[in-house]
């Protein structure tokens, strides 16, 4: 159906029209990541309704939510980030920087039918550029604001008429943009290092063989964290003169180092079938050392007591982890009436992570947690057009994911725990679609999806949580209508659902990162979209998304305990964390030539309504817009480009963490208590050139 649409997307595992698929899906183009100027992941979700993500405190560590289905920070995501058809193990993956990419796919609601555990909001589909049988490439620079530089290159070489290679290369230079008053000096300044090389190898007419080895290093500033009495001074409002810079007197840094390979093999079966085989393993080390009480008094007091003379610092976090990931598929070919494909998946994440918390330790050896994890993936999905213009599809899976993690000493290798778990879920998909036309799809999808438990550290005896917590289930139904019009010159979508979730994984910062599962959270919400091209070479696009999600009947004891206060707190109808009610994104381009030159400009708008950190919803960041901006001349093999990010220079708090979350900032002095949060990068803008060749 659709067949003459000219965006098409992998969303069910073939090649498709967007607008056939029963789904929500946002596609960035080649085209649209010049465009827009996309780099990272971060910039990708921003432009995309619906979808909000924190980054916090290192480069590694980032929530991603899709519909009010949020991540909860070191345990399993809740959206599945494929690369090259494989899905990336860990979320410490997730933030590596993006460059020589083909497509970007973002699909919103449970996708576990299709892609497993961690998919139940949605997942990212990421195709980087496959060599071409044509030599060439192209090198770029840029230099911006923070005295920002930056160098991209691309090399296509075809060795012969059945080999073709691809290097790609990316570099990031910046001194940063967030000025720390104490020390009297910029500290989320970083340096990004990265390469990929690609060969597709043509074994047979029938047969082809693509090989991926890629490699990333960057170091640079973390935890550039502020802190202040925002909830005793404001309210919990991080806006206006609550946004102080950072004042800690410990400069937080962080350095990581990846390399990955991957082979996929695709072998046409007759004419009727496909077999696909893809495997890959990733390497992956962090280092990161911050302060936790993000001051410069001293000595700081716990409750009055001058505990530490010296602040809370250093805290150290390192993190290692190896990842092996297989597929093995069987796709039909061909658009008959019937249309299916089948595989198995497993992944192995070996991941250790160790909490030093430094001075609060009080001379006890810091832990590491040793987390194991086998999963197991069985699939399959099959569409069928019950009327030439009425498709069904049914989709199944079974994940069944053993966990395991043992608790060591650091100095000793003194076992203090080991745990075992096993957690599996059926997880199906049901879609039917009416295509009444090429140009006109309306459909409705229940879809479930789940991810894994895990385990807490270690809970004292006067502590809230307990030492493991269960999966997570979100069961959702979307309707929806997507329309071509006008000829084509107008694009529209709209889609409503409804999303249930079982023990919504909530972390909480209780000296350590910890997760008290919330036994029912309740979503809604809304989305529409429109593309349109109104002549003259302008063209406009524009999405907005309502998502109203509510922590159903909870209560949990208060984590922190003041006189007068209730021990137990009703959290009923609460926000949850990192879940925007609205996220709405619009942009206005023109394209046209003048003389030998192609003139491409673009200016959008983006707007996050009230952001809630915490399940209280105490500390939260009220709505804010940015605008973004770009002109781009092309003359021949060379292009020009100067671009604005947040062109007004709107300051907004990133993420946060607040006293009455956690006992160590409510006690803290002097001067305290305390909340911690930090702050985004302000105005970005530069200048870049490139030259193809």
């Amino acid at each position: 159906m659709a067949g003459d649409d000219p965006i098409v997307v992998t969303a069910r595992g073939r090649p498709e029209a967007q607008l056939a698929v029963p789904d929500t899906v946002t596609v960035f183009t080649r085209e649209d990541i010049v465009r827009r100027k996309l780099t990272t992941i971060d910039d990708f979700i921003a432009e995309t309704p619906g979808v909000f993500m924190i980054n916090d405190q290192d480069p590694g560590t980032n929530m991603i939510t899709v519909r009010g289905v949020s991540t909860n920070r070191n345990q399993s995501p809740s959206i599945a980030y494929v690369v090259d058809g494989l899905a990336l193990a860990d979320s410490e993956l997730f933030t590596l920087r993006t460059y020589d990419v083909a497509r970007v796919e973002i699909l919103k609601g449970p996708q576990g039918a299709l892609f497993g555990r961690s998919a139940s909001g949605g997942a990212i589909d990421l195709a980087t550029s496959d060599p071409t049988n044509e030599a060439g490439g192209l090198a770029s620079a840029g230099i911006g604001n923070g005295f920002t530089w930056t160098v991209d290159g691309v090399a296509n070489a075809p060795v012969s008429d059945r080999v073709q290679l691809r290097l790609a290369g990316s570099y990031r230079n910046t001194d940063g943009f967030i000025r720390n008053s104490y020390l009297g000096r910029k500290v989320d300044g970083f340096i990004s290092r990265n390469l990929r090389l690609k060969a597709r190898i043509a074994l047979s007419e029938t047969g082809t063989l693509k090989l991926r080895a890629g490699w990333a290093n960057e170091e640079g500033g973390a935890a550039y964290i502020s802190s202040g009495n925002v909830t005793g001074l404001y309210g919990g409002r991080l806006s206006g003169d609550a946004l102080t810079d950072p004042q800690g007197d410990f400069e937080g840094r962080a350095s990581r180092e990846w390399w990955g390979t991957q082979a996929e093999l695709e072998q046409e079966l007759g004419d009727r079938l496909l077999l696909t085989w893809r495997s890959s393993y990733d390497n992956y080390h962090k280092d990161f050392v911050e302060e936790l009480d993000f001051r410069h008094d001293t000595p700081l007091t716990l409750d009055g007591i001058p505990l530490f003379p010296n602040g809370i610092q250093p805290i150290s976090q390192p993190v290692d982890i190896e990842a092996w990931t297989s597929e093995l598929r069987l796709t039909s070919q061909g658009a008959g009436p019937f249309r299916w494909h089948a595989g198995v998946f497993f992944q192995r994440l070996e991941r250790d992570r160790t909490d030093d918390l430094g001075p609060l330790l009080f001379g006890a050896e810091p832990q590491r947690a040793e987390t194991r994890s086998n999963q197991i993936g069985l699939f399959a999905q099959a569409s069928y057009d019950l009327l030439p213009t009425l498709e069904t599809t049914i989709g199944l899976r079974y994940d069944r994911d053993r966990r395991k993690e043992d608790t060591v000493g650091t100095r000793t290798g003194t076992t203090y725990a080991r745990r075992a778990r096993t957690f599996e879920k059926w997880q199906p998909k049901l879609s039917i679609a009416w295509h009444p036309t090429d140009n006109f799809t309306t459909y409705a999808t229940g879809s479930v999806g789940f991810k894994s438990g895990g385990f807490n550290p270690l809970p004292g005896p006067s502590d809230i949580w307990s030492a493991n917590f269960a999966a997570e289930t979100v069961k959702s139904l979307e309707a929806g209508l997507k329309a071509r019009l006008a000829e084509g010159r107008l694009r529209v979508a709209l889609a409503g659902f409804v999303t249930d979730y079982s023990n919504f994984q909530n972390t909480v910062f209780l000296g350590n990162s910890v997760v008290l599962s919330v036994p029912k959270v309740d979503v809604h919400g809304i989305e529409a979209s429109a593309q349109a091209d109104l002549g003259l070479g302008f063209g406009v696009d524009a999405g907005a998304a309502w998502t109203h999600s509510r922590v159903g009947r909870y209560t949990t004891p208060n984590p922190t305990p003041e006189p007068g206060e209730p021990s137990i707190l009703d959290l009923e109808g609460k926000r949850t964390p990192n879940a925007p009610d609205w996220t709405v994104n619009a942009g206005l381009g023109w394209q046209g030539t003048r003389g030998a030159a192609k003139i491409d400009a673009r200016v959008s708008v983006a707007y996050v309504s009230r952001v809630d950190f915490e399940i209280d919803n105490i500390l939260h960041s009220p709505g804010y817009a940015s605008v973004d901006g770009r002109i781009g001349v092309d003359l021949g093999s060379w292009s020009l480009e100067i671009w604005g990010k947040n062109l007004f220079d709107r300051r907004w708090a990133i993420s946060a963490f607040g006293q009455q979350q956690l006992p160590l900032l409510l006690g803290l002095g002097p001067g305290g208590p305390f909340d911690s949060f930090t702050i985004n990068t302000g105005r970005q803008f530069g200048l870049g050139a490139t030259r193809r060749f």
